[in-house]
């Protein structure tokens, strides 16, 4: 089961690290063209969960690889399904449920983290 949750934790840090890094480089412009930003808001909310989603693809590894602070993996875990909540919530309001499954299987997967690494 640990093999298990390591490729698990591998995959979701894969998953999260150009979107984050999207988020965090990307202009006000190219986020306001890819809709994920209009045009008269501020672009603050997107950065800060661009940072949030990068820690949390060092959260998810790195504590628990090196056993400092390991409950920060867990933690980690919680914040991807929260993210991936939030996500579904969004999508479901702008009508693209296309997006839906792929949150739903990111979900599930960052809670079997959360569940068996608490």
């Amino acid at each position: 089961m640990n093999t298990i949750l390591w490729i698990i934790q591998g995959l979701l840090s894969l998953f999260f690290i150009m979107p984050g890094y999207g988020k965090i480089t990307g202009s006000k412009n190219t986020h306001v063209e890819n809709g994920h930003l209009k045009p008269d808001s501020s672009i603050i909310p997107i950065r800060i969960l661009g940072f949030l989603e990068l820690l949390g693809c060092f959260g998810i590894i790195f504590p628990w690889l090196f056993g400092i602070l390991p409950i920060l993996t867990p933690m980690a875990a919680t914040g991807f399904c929260l993210t991936m909540l939030a996500g579904i919530f969004v999508h479901i309001q702008k009508k693209e449920y296309e997006m839906l499954p792929m949150l739903i299987i990111v979900f599930i997967l960052s809670a079997i983290v959360a569940y068996f690494r608490y």
